[in-house]
Order: structure tokens, then C-alpha cells, then sequence
């Protein structure tokens, strides 16, 4: 008898997700989701549904004037399902009818949230859920103090909540047509929206690391220090240029600037006059992106700071090592192929986007292929305008950034049956 072959994790995954935007568009392009008497191509709406799902922000439409409030809400729903990983779903739907989570649907959600294999499943989806609820429920109040003075009370709630979700998931979706543009100045809805951002960039992980550093007096992982004190550093040194690239911005705009460009996709600052500078180092903090198990994309904030101190200490022939502890090998060498594999498929997609859409100058379409990849939402103003084979590309560019080109690869591999070695030989290198 033959063994039934299973899916591995890797391309359940991919499905998963590739089966939720699919629902997502053909729900998005009936005409209950879009305003009287608007089009939405299909196409365009599985360009936004990838994008929410992605838990992106770019948009070839302008949402608040193409979807109905039952359509915004339906992208709501996609952009928390995507924020949280579709597994996520699938397990809390299988615990609240009562049926045992089996350990492939446990392991499956372990992988999406980027968990090691020995955290109980049950425990890890309640921690995500729970730190979800209380930081998007909390951010929707203090926008609501805000929003209540310029729209009705159950528009204010309705705005206040989608903004929140949003935020925290860095998909970066607006009901403005602006994004923050008009609430630029306000202390409140700025930091509020930055806060969020920076929340749901830090990972689930490293929110069950701290619980465990204050209830059980454990030592904070070099995982959790990382994160934190790199997050720290790229928003303040990321606040200071953008203060020096853009003379007229505010500093306040200037660390919004610096936090949104983490995955995020809100601006209160107009992304079409950025100088070359500021262009090139939204880019930059762009593709670093957040971190690992978090609602945002990018290489990752971990990756970026074991490249970087590989680096320098290869050059002095030791280990690399942080916080007292040693970095594994193991690590150094996934950072550098993430970064690496990573500049390859935007390198590639770039090249193809100018084939599709050569009216556009390079940096514009750089900005756009790092935004989509990173998932960060962030436009110069050119994806409306973009091919149908150029939205194409930005739709894969979304899907990678989400999914992971990593598990994309582990999907597919076969487990090598060779044990065999070959000599070792030396290359020059330089």
C-alpha cells in the first residue's frame, strides 16, 4: 500500500494564504464591497486583497472611494488574518468547536508565527491573540479621543478600530485617501499610529519572553535584546537622518517617517517630494523591515544586526558574539542568505518592471519593488499607474515578502540522500 504523502508545513502555508487572498478578491470585486456605481477590475481586487493579506498598504485604488463600508471591512478582516497568520485561524477555530489541535496544526502554527517547536501551540496562539486584543483595543480608544471631534461617534469607532488593526498588523490601509497626511500635526494620532506600528513589529515572541522575564524572573533571550536594541536604534538614528535629508519636515513627522518605513506604509509626509537622500534611506529601512513572528516584513531587524556583526568580526577572525553570548554559525549564515536571496529577487523584479513599465525613472520603481517586498506599503504614487504585468510582479513581490521566499524553498525541497563529501578547497575571495 502506498503512504499518503502530506503537505509539508512550509507549502500548507503558501496555500493557506494563497487560498485566503483568492476569497479576499472575489469578495472584494462584488459589487456589495465597492461604493455606487464605482469599477474595480478583478485583477485590482486581488491586487488589494493580496496586499492586505500581506498586510502591505499598496493599493492601485483609492479604498475610501472604491470600497462600500461592508468592502472595508471585509479588508479589516483580511489584513487581522494575515497580521496574525491564517494558521492562527485554524487553530483557534479547531480549539473553540472543541476538537483537539492535532501536532501538524500545531507545528504549522508555530512555523507562521516563527516559534521554535518545543512552545506549546495552544499557549503561543492565546499569547498572540491576546497581546492583538489588548494593544489594537487600547490604540482604537486614544484614536477614537481624537476622531470623535471630527466625525460621528460610530464613524469615530469604526475609524478609530480599522486604523488600530492596521497599524498594529503594518499593513498601512487608510480610509483618508491621504493616509496621515491631514493629521500630521497632531501629537496624538501620529504617535498613537506609531506606536502601533512599532508593537506589531516586535514579534510575539519576544512579548512571551518579557511576560516570562517578569513572572518567572527569567533572563530576556538574546532573541528579545536584539530586537529591542536594534528596533531602538534604526528609529532614532532613522529620526535624525530623515531631520538632516528633509529640511522642511518636522521632528516629529521625521520619526514617523522613521518608524512607518519599518513595514508600516502610513506617511505624514508626501512620499513624491522625498530628496534622493530621503529616498534612499526609506529604502534602506524599508528592506531591513521589522522582526521575526511580527505582523511586519522586511529581512528582519535580527538578520540585519547578525549580518552586520558577522561582518565586523570576521574581519578580526572570531565568532561573532552579542550580549555576552555567541551567535551561532547557524544564524550568521540564514542572515546572510536572507539578505542575499533577498536583494536577488527585488534585483530581478526591478529589471522586470522596467521592462513593463519603462516610463518610470529607477528610483521610483526601486522605491515601489522594495516596498512590495518588505511589505511596507510605502509609494511614490506610480502603482495605480502601474501594467497589468507590472501589478502582476508587485502581487508576487507582496506574496514572497509575507509568505517567506524560505518557506516557499523548504516547500519544495527534497531531503538529500547523499551523505557524500567532497575535498575542501579554498577560494580567493577579494
Amino acid at each position: 500500500m502506498k503512504s499518503r504523502r502530506r503537505l509539508r508545513p512550509g507549502l500548507k502555508l503558501a496555500l493557506g494564504f494563497m487560498l485566503i487572498i483568492t476569497v479576499g478578491a472575489v469578495i472584494l470585486y462584488s459589487p456589495l464591497s465597492r461604493q455606487s456605481g464605482v469599477e474595480l477590475s478583478f485583477l485590482d481586487a486581488f491586487f488589494v486583497s493580496t496586499s492586505a493579506v500581506c498586510v502591505t498598504g499598496l493599493t492601485p485604488v483609492d479604498i475610501s472611494k472604491t470600497l462600500s463600508d461592508f468592502g472595508s471591512f471585509v479588508m479589516m478582516l483580511l489584513i487581522q488574518i494575515g497580521g496574525l497568520g491564517y494558521a492562527s485561524l485554524a487553530v483557534l477555530i479547531i480549539s473553540l468547536t472543541g476538537n483537539r489541535v492535532n501536532k501538524a496544526s500545531a507545528n504549522l502554527l508555530r512555523d507562521s508565527l516563527g516559534a521554535d517547536q518545543k512552545i506549546d501551540a495552544r499557549q503561543l496562539l492565546k499569547l498572540a491573540i491576546s497581546v492583538t486584543a489588548i494593544i489594537e483595543l487600547s490604540g482604537a480608544f486614544l484614536l477614537f479621543l481624537e476622531f470623535r471631534k471630527h466625525f460621528s461617534i460610530p464613524r469615530a469607532m469604526y475609524y478609530s478600530l480599522f486604523h488600530s488593526v492596521s497599524a498594529f498588523n503594518n499593513a498601512g490601509f487608510d480610509l483618508f485617501s491621504d493616509s496621515m497626511m491631514k493629521w500630521n500635526e497632531n501629537a496624538l494620532v501620529i504617535i498613537t499610529i506609531a506606536s502601533l506600528i512599532i508593537f506589531g513589529g516586535l514579534g510575539f515572541l519576544l512579548y512571551g519572553d518579557l511576560l516570562d522575564h517578569i513572572k518567572k524572573k527569567k533572563k530576556l533571550s538574546l532573541h528579545t535584546k536584539i530586537v529591542l536594541s536594534t528596533t531602538a536604534f534604526l528609529i532614532i538614528v532613522g529620526t535624525i537622518l530623515f531631520k538632516i535629508c528633509l529640511k522642511d519636515i518636522s521632528l516629529l513627522n521625521a520619526f514617523f517617517q522613521s518608524v512607518t518605513t519599518r513595514t508600516a506604509g502610513y506617511f505624514s509626509y508626501d512620499q513624491s517630494t522625498l530628496t534622493q537622500a530621503g529616498v534612499l534611506l526609506t529604502i534602506v529601512l524599508m528592506f531591513i523591515g521589522a522582526s521575526p513572528g511580527s505582523t511586519g516584513g522586511g529581512v528582519k531587524t535580527t538578520s540585519f544586526f547578525t549580518a552586520v556583526k558577522a561582518s565586523f568580526y570576521l574581519l578580526l577572525g572570531r565568532n561573532a558574539t552579542a550580549f555576552k553570548r555567541e551567535i551561532s554559525q547557524d544564524s550568521v549564515m540564514k542572515a546572510f542568505f536572507a539578505i542575499i536571496l533577498s536583494v536577488l529577487i527585488i534585483a530581478f523584479a526591478v529589471f522586470l518592471l522596467t521592462l513593463t513599465d519603462p516610463a518610470f525613472p529607477l528610483d521610483m520603481i526601486v522605491y515601489e519593488a522594495v516596498s512590495a517586498y518588505a511589505t511596507v506599503g510605502l509609494t511614490m504614487g506610480i502603482t495605480p499607474d502601474v501594467s497589468s504585468l507590472g501589478k502582476i510582479i508587485l502581487i508576487v513581490l507582496m506574496f514572497l515578502g509575507r509568505v517567506g521566499f524560505m518557506t516557499i524553498i523548504t516547500a519544495f525541497a527534497k531531503k538529500s540522500i547523499n551523505s557524500a563529501r567532497y575535498l575542501e578547497e579554498k577560494v580567493i575571495i577579494g
